[in-house]
Parts: structure tokens; C-alpha cells; sequence
């Protein structure tokens, strides 16, 4: 194969732009030109235009993949779980130079997602783009272009200009600007407080708050708008990061059954769709976060550098332990919320809770009819305690004083 050395950055385009027909073709023979290309682009010796040719060749095939249920966090996210962070920069620069996603009818959803992904934006420092890191950036285009359709969190480019409008005098979904303040207030005392007894008090007090929110919205919703739950059933989206993914996503769905949705972990692609209504999911979101950084410094202070309280498997079986103790103290706090709720609403509470919980179980079993349960398999029986001491922390009943 020939190289045009006046001309490097139109040769670099030219191989590249080959290279990605090579990786996206059925044809068998088309699997040594993609090895020619690499091999002529490693010998070009001119990293610093690869990425810019392989962004220019790449986005115009990424159509079909909005088509199928993925968004723009998505795909970046599983090029990131696949392969390395700096793969993933290189995706997300693809994706934001798709044009067929600068629409005026563009949602607000996917105004946020590709604004998230420009905020992540970093300048990629030099590096040499040897035969193997060269191969990687083919073999992500490769599997993103290819992944499988899956359940949509934001609206396809099809259905843009037939959205309908929000009436203006509609309230927003999801959890109202100051109660989100107040219960995020409540978690980042948890997270920076040094005394368990301080910590495991301010997270129960935003579980009550949270869960007292979610049954007054329930109970309003139901007296507004009784039929057609199914309908306002959502699906979003949480990406959680290795080390120990599988057991964070357990965690994961401690928190979103503790607030009333449902969790279906992709092991695949280092994500998980949560399912269930606004309030719910944006609640389930907030605790996850919080107690993601709680487990981590729970962890890191369970033992010192070259203990055995490093190694992997404590650290699988802690972070699993946390999980299962997690989820009996946080159903503790939901408990203490319907108590004090049943106080108000009477009878009329049980029906209201059961026609959701139903909502989002039919829902879920509606876009994924074949999940099995997640199996933990053996686990490191002093990482199991260590997760459970910090999750168990102190009495909820002798600690409430910090924040009452």
C-alpha cells in the first residue's frame, strides 16, 4: 500500500476512512485489509491525525445505534467498560460529530447528555500510536457500531419532531428543586462526617424524607391522574464503574427496591436500567451516589496497604455484604415513613402503593421478559463482615439527635 508523504494528513484520512469500512464488513477477505491499514498507518508514524480522521470516518455510521435504544452516555460509557478511558474520549469526540443529532426538535434529554459529554471533554496527551492501540480504535468502532438494541432512556431521532409539548402549566417531573436540596444537603453530611453514629443518622433522616416525598407525590399523582399508571413508568440509565461493578449494581438494586423500582444489571456493558416513576428513580439515583462514596471510604478504612483487606475478593465480599446491610437499614427508614404516612392517608395509602408497585413490574417484565437473578458466588467471609460492621453502623434510634 502506498504512502503519499507530501500529503500526510489527507493519506492519514484516506487509510483511516478504509480502515473503518474494513472493521464494519461481513466479508472475510476484508479482515486482512483492516491488518494493511494498520500496519501502513503504524509505519505513517502520525498519531497525531489519527483520532481526528477516525472521528470524520466513524460518525456517519453511528445512525442506526440512537435507532436501538442507546444514548450518547451510553456508548461512551461501554467503549470506556471495553476497552480504556482513552478510547472512550475518542468515542465520545465520534458521537458528538454525529450532525444528525443538531436538530432543532433535539430533546432536552439529549441537550443534557451531549453537554455532560463536552463538559468530560480533555485534551488527550500525546501518544504513540503503536500497531496495538491502532488495532484497539478499529476494534471499538467495530463493537459500538454492532451493539444490540436495548431498552431506550432518551427518545430516538425518528420520533423528535413528533414529541408532544409539555403544557406550560404542568408541574416537572421528578423531585421538586428544593426538596432535592435539602435531601442532598442531608446526604453530604453523610458522606463527610468521620462518626459513624453522625453518618448512619443523616442517612436514614434523608431515607424518611425521601420516602415520606415519594408517598405524598404517590397519593397526589393517584388523586390526579388514577388511571394509566404503566404509562408513567420510565426507564433510566446508570453506569457504574470497575472494580467490582456486578457488586456495586447490587447495591444498586437494594437502594431502587427500597424506593419502589426495579433494576436489570448488563454485565456486558458495566451498566444497569433502573424502572420506575420519576420521583422514584430520581431518589433511587441520589442514595446510590451517596452510599457509592460511603462504601468507598468504609473501605478504604478497613485496612491498611498490604493487608489482606486489599485483596479483590475482601474487597468483592465487602462491597456485597454493604449491599444486603444496606438494604435492611434503608427498609427500616421506608418502614418508619409509611407508619407516620398511614397516619395521614388511612386505607387509601396500601392501594396506591400496590397499583405502582405493579405498574413497574409489569412494565419491567414487558422490556426485559428473559432477566434471570443475579448469583453471588462465594464470598471472603471477612470482607462479608467488614461490609455488614460498616454498613451497620451505629443505632438509628440514638443517633437521630444530630438531625432532628
Amino acid at each position: 500500500m502506498a504512502i503519499t508523504p507530501h500529503h500526510p494528513t489527507t493519506e492519514v484520512q484516506r487509510l483511516v476512512s478504509q480502515g473503518v469500512t474494513a472493521c464494519l464488513s461481513s466479508d472475510p477477505a476484508s479482515f486482512g485489509t483492516l491488518m494493511e491499514v494498520v500496519r501502513s498507518l503504524d509505519l505513517l508514524d502520525r498519531d497525531d491525525l489519527v483520532d481526528a480522521a477516525l472521528v470524520r470516518a466513524a460518525a456517519p455510521h453511528l445512525g442506526t445505534l440512537w435507532e436501538r435504544g442507546w444514548s450518547p452516555l451510553d456508548v461512551v460509557h461501554v467503549a470506556q467498560h471495553r476497552f480504556h478511558r482513552t478510547l472512550a474520549a475518542v468515542m465520545a469526540d465520534i458521537v458528538l460529530a454525529d450532525g444528525r443529532l443538531e436538530s432543532p426538535d433535539r430533546p432536552a434529554a439529549w441537550d443534557d447528555e451531549l453537554a455532560e459529554l463536552r463538559s468530560r471533554r480533555r485534551k488527550r496527551p500525546p501518544s504513540r500510536d503503536e500497531f496495538g492501540k491502532l488495532l484497539d480504535r478499529f476494534d471499538m468502532v467495530r463493537m459500538v457500531v454492532r451493539l444490540p438494541r436495548i431498552v431506550p432512556v432518551v427518545d430516538p431521532p425518528s420520533a423528535w419532531g413528533k414529541l408532544p409539548v409539555r403544557p406550560a402549566h404542568r408541574q416537572p417531573e421528578g423531585v421538586e428543586p428544593r426538596m432535592l436540596d435539602r435531601i442532598r444537603a442531608l446526604l453530604a453530611k453523610a458522606e463527610s462526617t468521620t462518626f459513624d453514629a453522625e453518618a448512619d443518622a443523616f442517612m436514614a433522616k434523608a431515607q424518611e424524607l425521601m420516602a415520606r416525598y415519594a408517598i405524598d407525590h404517590a397519593m397526589i399523582e393517584a388523586s390526579s391522574s388514577p388511571q394509566g399508571l404503566a404509562a408513567g413508568v420510565r426507564a433510566r440509565r446508570v453506569h457504574i464503574d470497575d472494580p467490582y461493578a456486578p457488586q456495586k449494581a447490587q447495591l444498586l438494586g437494594v437502594v431502587a427496591s427500597t424506593n419502589g423500582a426495579k433494576v436489570v444489571w448488563h454485565d456486558d456493558f458495566g451498566s444497569a436500567t433502573v424502572m420506575g416513576f420519576d420521583v422514584e428513580l430520581d431518589l433511587t439515583e441520589l442514595t446510590f451516589t451517596s452510599l457509592l462514596v460511603q462504601m468507598t471510604r468504609s473501605m478504604a478504612a478497613a485496612g491498611g496497604p498490604g493487608s489482606r483487606t486489599r485483596s479483590p475478593a475482601f474487597r468483592r465480599a465487602f462491597v456485597l455484604s454493604f449491599a444486603v446491610r444496606i438494604g435492611e437499614r434503608l427498609d427500616e427508614a421506608v418502614q418508619a415513613a409509611r407508619d407516620e404516612a398511614g397516619h395521614t392517608y388511612g386505607a387509601a395509602l396500601v392501594p396506591v402503593q400496590e397499583a405502582r408497585d405493579a405498574a413497574v413490574r409489569d412494565r419491567a417484565a414487558e422490556w426485559f421478559p428473559n432477566t434471570t437473578p443475579m448469583r453471588s458466588r462465594s464470598v471472603d467471609a471477612g470482607g462479608w463482615h467488614a461490609g455488614r460492621l460498616a454498613a451497620d453502623l451505629a443505632h438509628i434510634d440514638r443517633a437521630r439527635a444530630a438531625v432532628d
